[in-house]
């Protein structure tokens, strides 16, 4: 059962309820009332009688022959008379009746049970149909013992009780029609906003993480929306980064595979050129030449994978504060020699920050080889350290070819090529910008590139300053490159 249907018989039972012991009370305290003055009525009618009857039987002799005859004469004048409505008996005290115009629903059984209760009691009998209400009393100044049984009719007094609960009925039945109408609309536009969160729900579990539900329907109903909204926005997130990484990692094992196969299909094809018999010693030269370069390849390829993993799975590297020389000093002495391009370095003295010298060289030699193979126009790569506040800014600069926009969003991305053909040709695998990335971020911080095809490129990263000095000197002017 919906808890809409829940909430309207829920509404619907207590309204019941409601109604009926209200109008039980109500009608049940005007029948209470209307028997209080039947009964008055009739214990002053009764008294009456009584007194005539004890007048009319003071004459007599006694006798019970001379007692019914003077009653029945008593009581066919009150016929006479018009009155209705009340009806009575004299009985001895042996329980013999000497006369009665009781009707039959007046049993004799409840005439004598009033002669027992005494005088004052009431008893009532008979049906709704017929009910009637009964009064004994002990007749005085007589030599036997004579009781006056009274009857009164209340037959009118059930009958409207009777009416009453009946009118009261189809009333309530018609209220309550009404009423369970009212809920059910008001229990549907209570439990509206659920159901949009159910198809909400359902829509999202299908698969549809950009659905949303509308906010609406009162405070509780709109936290519960903001609830729901804020909960599905962070899955569509979480399932959004776990596609980024499934692709990512499908791109990765590609082109994992696609820069194993080059050099391996070269090797085993040389190698085999080799072991199928003697061979003139050019040839021979010529292929252990490219064994021995794809070799190398493959083997710079696996250090740089297995340094790429242990910086994203491994514990983050121990890092104290370096001086930012003596991280250019490394860099520059690990560059092959002779030297691709001309390095322009500016480092102001006393600059340090808190880092990994060793994996921070590493990520400086890339950027310096990464612009050197842009061919700057000038024939220089400008390394520099400023301070930006109380970081210092490791910048390197080229003026070569640049990156095109479209690339430039992927180019950290392992594998990667802007320019496979001379990245190849220089042998290149496509990780570096990825490793330089992955140490900037074990550092705490970003890689930026900023790129313009044909006016060079700029990399740089921020550090926190580690010793930073009261006053730092001006930063002198590049040096101008030397031809």
């Amino acid at each position: 059962m919906t808890f809409a249907r829940k909430l309207t018989l829920a509404m619907a039972l207590l309204l019941s309820l409601t109604l009926s012991a209200g109008g039980a009370w109500t009608i049940g305290r005007n029948f209470s009332a209307a028997l209080d003055t039947a009964a008055a009525d009739a214990a002053a009618r009764h008294l009456r009688e009584r007194y005539a009857v004890e007048e009319l039987l003071a004459g007599t002799g006694g006798q019970p022959g001379d007692i019914a005859r003077a009653v029945f004469g008593y009581a066919r004048s009150l016929r006479a008379a018009g009155g209705s409505g009340y009806c009575f008996a004299v009985l001895d005290g042996s329980g013999t009746v000497l006369w009665s115009d009781l009707p039959r629903a007046v049993s004799f059984a409840s005439q004598w049970q009033a002669v027992q209760a005494g005088a004052g009691a009431m008893l009532y009998c008979g049906s709704a149909d017929d009910a009637w209400l009964v009064l004994a009393s002990p007749l005085q100044g007589q030599n036997t013992a004579l009781y006056l049984v009274g009857g009164y009719d209340v037959t009118a007094q059930f009958a409207e009780h009777g009416r009453q609960l009946r009118q009261y009925l189809a009333v309530e039945c018609a209220a309550l029609a009404l009423a369970v109408g009212a809920a059910a609309l008001l229990a549907w536009g209570l439990t509206r906003p659920l159901r949009r969160l159910e198809a909400a729900s359902r829509d999202l579990a299908a698969g549809d993480y950009a659905r949303r539900v509308p906010p609406g329907g009162g405070t509780e109903f709109a936290r519960l929306a903001d609830g729901f909204n804020t909960m599905a926005g962070a899955v569509q997130a979480n399932m959004d980064a776990l596609r980024r990484q499934d692709e990512s990692r499908a791109r990765f094992v590609a082109a994992f595979t696609h820069e194993l196969k080059t050099p391996m299909t070269a090797i085993l094809g040389y190698a085999d050129l080799l072991r199928s018999g003697e061979q003139p010693a050019d040839v021979r030269q010529l292929a252990a030449d490219y064994i021995y370069h794809e070799s190398a390849r493959l083997e710079t390829l696996s250090r740089e994978l297995l340094t790429l993993l242990g910086l994203e799975q491994g514990p983050p590297p121990a890092q104290k504060p370096e001086p930012v020389s003596g991280i250019f000093a490394d860099a520059l002495r690990s560059l092959p020699a002779p030297a691709p391009v001309q390095v322009v370095q500016s480092c102001p003295p006393g600059a340090a920050v808190c880092a990994n010298r060793a994996l921070l060289a590493d990520l400086v030699r890339n950027l310096l080889l990464n612009a050197a193979a842009a061919n700057p126009a000038d024939g220089c790569v400008r390394l520099t350290c400023a301070a930006r506040g109380d970081l210092w800014r490791i910048t390197v600069a080229d003026r070569g070819r640049g990156i095109p926009p479209g690339d430039l969003p992927h180019v950290t991305e392992p594998f990667y090529m802007a320019d496979k053909s001379r990245t190849r040709a220089r042998g290149g695998s496509g990780m570096g910008l990825s490793l330089c990335a992955a140490i900037a971020a074990a550092h705490g911080t970003a890689l930026h590139i900023e790129s313009e095809p044909g006016r060079g490129t700029a990399v740089w990263l921020e550090l926190p300053a580690a010793g930073l000095p009261a006053a730092l000197p001006a930063e002198k002017e590049d040096p101008p490159c030397r031809s």
